[in-house]
Order: C-alpha cells, then structure tokens, then sequence
C-alpha cells in the first residue's frame, strides 16, 4: 500500500478549522492507495448519507494516480485526510484512529460502497448495550448476503466482515490498534481479542451495511503470518476448548480433503475406464 516518498500532504475540513460539534457519532475511516477507479463510489456512499453527526477519515499511502485529486475535490465533504507512504492497509487504519473521534469507529474499504443513504441512521436509531455491533453484507456482485448472528466458535473458521463492524472506541483504547504484522487479516485477529473482552456483548443486527467488493487484497492474497498464528490466536483469546474445537475442525478438512482426492479420485478413474471398455 506504500507509495514512492512524494512528501506528505493533508486537508479537509479539520485542516480548514472545522470541527463538528457536537463530537461526532460515528467515524468512518478509509485506507486507500491508488484506489482512483473506485474511490470516488466510496466516499460518495459516505457524504450522503442522512445520519448527520458522521466524521469521514481518509488515509492514503501516497498514492501516485488520481486519488489525491478525488480527496481534493471532496474537500469540503471529509472531515481529515493525508497522504503520505505508510505500511500497509492496518497501519493505514491505526492513523486512521489515531485521529478519529467519533463514538463508533467504522472502516469502509476503497472498493466498498454503503448500501443506501439511510443504512447510518438506521443502524443508530436506537442505542445499543455493546462496544461490538455488527449487521450484514452483500458479498460483492453475487447479490448474496454475508453475516448473521457469530459465536466463539463460529469466530475460530471464519471471519465477521469488517465492513459490516461498528466497533465503539474504547475497545481501541482497551486493546490497542489492529496489528500490522497480519497484512491482511488483522481485524480477524482483533475481533477474537473483542469477542473475548469482558463486557463487550457483541451485538448482531439484521441490517444490510454495505456492499463488500471480492477484488481487495485479502480476497486475492493469503495472509501467511496470520495462517501460521491462527491457532495460537485461537488458543490465547479465545480459550482452550475453542482451540481443542479448531484443530479438531483443521484435522477433519484435511480427511474430507485426502478423501476426496485420492479415495473419490480413484473410483471415479476406475469407474471412467469401465466406461471406456
């Protein structure tokens, strides 16, 4: 995500001296570099949205296409953005949060669209017992929906969406910031952390947020510090019995796998010969 050293620059609102109040509801920050094809979608899903007290972030890594220039010319519409090179997409996230100040932090991909204008102040019509809310998201162009109510154990297989998290922030100030040795699937790792935090009480909502693109990296590249670290993750947040459950699962993929290979994989050979005879 880092670019070449171009220098640093920043603007929007709070650069103009602008500062909401009161502070605002929610903080949406946006990582992006080189993004310019689907920036613009982005942001724009923010600005017009009708839940009034929003915060827009967005941290570019020095992006040498039309990026900045996006972030120009929305000026007047996000609250802080800078560019400058950084070290990935969670180190991108972390200044993101560094600087936010909203009561919820919320992170929207530079692919990722909100669903409709009103998906904020619908989610916020009412207040919630919990410093983890999370609803739904469609999964990319297949129109199906990703999400559902997790559990611990759902947790150690699969990950909640990020774009579909409204984490509140004092869970950044319990757990500290998403850890950029993951490159890709740091949220994964935090979401264990958040899950097993006394008093958190992670909270579904059957509410559709956004439309989560399949082109970002970690649907193209695999996070191999994170593989290698899943079930140690597993075990120190999560607890003992969930770690038993995962390596129990890992071990049973591997034994439908090897069977499907080589044992269904040879009776469909020899059953394909006697055709041929």
């Amino acid at each position: 995500m880092a670019g070449p050293d171009l220098g640093r620059m920043e603007g929007g609102r709070r650069v103009q001296g602008f500062f909401p109040e009161p502070p605002p509801l929610v903080s949406v920050i946006t990582a992006v570099y080189n993004g310019g094809e689907t920036l613009e979608r982005a942001i724009e899903s923010v600005v017009s949205q009708t839940c009034p007290r929003i915060e827009f972030i967005v941290i570019d890594g020095g992006s040498t296409d039309c990026s900045v220039d996006l972030l120009r010319k929305y000026e007047d519409s996000i609250d802080y953005w800078i560019s400058e090179p950084d070290n990935g997409i969670y180190d991108a996230l972390n200044k993101g949060i560094a600087v936010a100040t909203g009561e919820w932090l919320y992170f929207l991909g530079a692919d990722d669209v909100l669903v409709d204008v009103d998906v904020f102040k619908s989610v916020f019509s009412r207040r919630y017992d919990t410093k983890f809310l999370y609803g739904d998201v469609v999964y990319g162009d297949t129109g199906g929906i990703y999400g559902g109510e997790f559990t611990k154990r759902m947790l150690t297989k699969k990950n909640i969406c990020q774009q579909g998290i409204f984490y509140h922030g004092e869970l950044f100030k319990i757990l500290g910031n998403f850890d950029p040795k993951y490159p890709l699937l740091a949220d994964w790792a935090f979401n264990m952390q958040a899950f097993a935090l006394g008093g958190t009480k992670p909270t579904h909502i059957n509410v559709v947020i956004a439309r989560y693109s399949l082109a970002g990296a970690s649907n193209r590249v695999m996070d191999s510090a994170f593989a290698e670290d899943r079930l140690g993750l597993i075990k120190r947040y999560l607890g003992f019995p969930y770690y038993q459950w995962a390596l129990f699962s890992r071990l049973l993929d591997q034994c439908r796998a090897n069977y499907k290979k080589h044992v269904l994989g040879t009776l469909l050979k020899n059953h394909s010969r006697q055709e041929k005879q």
